[in-house]
């Protein structure tokens, strides 16, 4: 497809000349024929193979002189026109076409209106799941458990599976059931491998807009808000709260019952055994506010100087033998 047809179709604003643009790639792949997206200006000379660019009006704005000549789409989300770009090129989502001949679905269970189901799929009594929404391959949804409109489930995550509770008991440990459920408001989605574990008693709740990716890990009655981002290999501990906004970066752990304030943000591999305020950024292995936790792990970069200086100067103020 010409460039200027492709602008056409997507309604945005065409620079520089014309081109035959092939397909999509990234930055640094793109070559002759290839659409790229540059959202920062470091970009922009792994991108020089590509035929044109899609870029935001604040990077154009930025480096103006560098993308002269260059045959440009100027976009408010270039990352999401890319990929609009790649579908009009061609690029296939991945889909699943209707109820799969293989799924396993309960008879009490209720489907809305669109909900598409993929091969292999375990569906159990009770659950309810809302108009429009896609569970993938050999994904697990378990007794009672009540997903929302337009929630995606991945392959083989497990939603509402039992809870990790036992208590010690005359030498050994005994099972607590766990008699709630899982509820998923609507446009949540849920990576592969992911798993949700019902509530002891209530619901364990993922707000509405939630994105969660491959390979997490959400205890039993963990609540977590609404527009939250939580990145693969995150795992939260039972009864933990996390407001609206959070984003928790790859590797995180929390420990029972803290609550993670509206807005904040903890860093990847960082270990959360208190609260985290609103708004705040939070990082390190014990973890803590982030620029407290950058001046310590600067420090102990200078340890091996300092304690250097420290013996030169001790060695100085030894007495004199005689």
């Amino acid at each position: 497809m010409q460039l200027t047809e492709l602008a056409r179709q997507l309604a945005l604003e065409h620079r520089g000349g014309d081109v035959e643009i092939r397909g999509v790639a990234p930055v640094e792949q793109a070559a002759t024929g290839d659409l790229t997206f540059v959202t920062a200006r470091k970009w922009l000379q792994a991108a020089h193979g590509a035929a044109a660019l899609l870029v935001s009006s604040d990077l154009l704005s930025e480096a103006g002189a560098e993308l002269a000549g260059r045959p440009l789409l100027i976009s408010r989300t270039p990352a999401l026109d890319a990929g609009r770009a790649g579908l009009l090129l061609g690029a296939r989502e991945l889909r699943v076409h209707g109820i799969h001949a293989s799924a396993v679905i309960d008879p009490t269970a209720r489907l809305a209106e669109g909900v598409q189901v993929g091969p292999r799929v375990v569906i159990g009594a009770g659950v309810v799941i809302g108009a429009d929404s896609v569970i993938h391959a050999g994904a697990v949804i378990h007794d009672d458990t009540v997903i929302g409109a337009r929630c995606v489930i991945h392959a083989n995550a497990v939603i509402g599976g039992e809870g990790f509770g036992f208590e010690y008991v005359d030498g050994a440990h005994r099972k607590i059931p766990h008699l709630g459920i899982v509820q998923i408001e609507d446009d949540v989605e849920v990576g592969a491998c992911t798993t949700i574990d019902r509530a002891r008693f209530g619901a364990t709740r993922i707000g509405a807009g939630t994105k969660i990716d491959n390979l997490v890990q959400i205890a039993h009655n963990v609540q977590i808000g609404r527009a939250c981002v939580i990145v693969s290999q995150v795992g939260i501990a039972g009864s933990c709260r996390i407001e609206d906004g959070v984003v928790l970066a790859g590797q995180a752990g929390l420990v029972p019952h803290v609550t993670v304030g509206r807005g904040a943000r903890v860093a990847a591999a960082t270990g959360v055994a208190v609260d985290v305020p609103a708004g705040v950024t939070w990082s390190g292995w014990w973890g803590g506010p982030h620029r407290e936790n950058l001046a310590q792990i600067n420090a102990l970069r200078k340890l091996p100087e300092f304690m250097k200086a420290m013996r030169a100067i001790m060695r100085g103020a030894e007495p004199s033998g005689g």
